[in-house]
């Protein structure tokens, strides 16, 4: 067996235990608190359980309303519709999460340009009053027209 097979055989043996101890600790939530608290989401009791009916109420706040027309089908686009209106009331939520300074849920102009100073005087390293190319992050040069 060539050595560059026997060294990748090895990365996955590697990774495959890594991620099954990984999945292991995440199941019952201790890990990242993401699996635990879907399962909190999933089981509405809160008994230790999930019944069918708990797990189907579940499946069905993932795609909402996802039938527009009513019509008891749910096309394709009606799906992608209800996903990316989730996804954006999601978004929507974190940015007003984030520039919320006064916890009212909601956001004024004061409130985002007060933001907007914090990461302008943040990017212009040398305080001219102008942000160059070579003050930006490393990610973001290169990027001219996207």
């Amino acid at each position: 067996m060539k050595k560059s097979t026997k060294i990748a055989l090895t990365f996955l043996a590697i990774a495959g235990a890594a991620g099954s101890t990984a999945f292991a600790a995440d199941r019952d939530g201790r890990r990242d608190g993401r699996q635990g608290m879907r399962f909190e989401r999933a089981d509405a009791d809160s008994s230790g359980d999930v019944t069918f009916e708990e797990f189907a109420a579940a499946m069905k706040n993932r795609i909402g309303n996802a039938d527009a027309d009513k019509d008891g089908k749910m096309t394709v686009g009606e799906i992608a519709s209800e996903i990316e209106r989730m996804r954006a009331e999601r978004m929507a939520r974190r940015i007003v999460q984030r520039f919320d300074t006064d916890g009212d849920g909601a956001l004024t102009t004061a409130e985002i340009e007060s933001r907007q100073k914090k990461r302008f005087a943040l990017l212009d390293r040398n305080d001219d009053g102008k942000i160059v190319k070579e003050e930006m992050p490393r990610r973001w040069q290169g990027r001219q027209g996207k």
